[in-house]
């Protein structure tokens, strides 16, 4: 089942979930992997005063193998592993 914002249960039917536009890769993949990404947070700013760990779920597309751009809401993921649209280049 599928939550709305407010955690209610969004109900759909399969009609709708047929005729819904699939979510893309920058590279055109539709199959994504949720993978971890780890971050390390210094002992200056961390709430125990050592130096911690802090893992992250990222999503990554099956055919690129890279982060999507419209799952980095937050630029967290750094740049050389983010998906690029075929043929652009930095």
């Amino acid at each position: 089942m599928i939550e709305g914002k407010q955690g209610d249960p969004l109900r759909l039917t399969i009609d709708q979930i047929k005729t819904a536009k699939p979510v893309l890769c920058d590279c055109g993949g539709a199959i994504f992997s949720e993978k971890l990404m780890f971050r390390r947070i210094s002992p200056i700013i961390s709430p125990t005063g050592k130096e911690e760990t802090y893992p992250m779920n990222v999503v990554v597309c099956n055919k690129c193998g890279k982060v999507p751009s419209g799952f980095n809401p937050y630029d967290l993921v750094p740049k050389e592993f983010l998906a690029k649209k075929p043929g652009i280049v930095e």
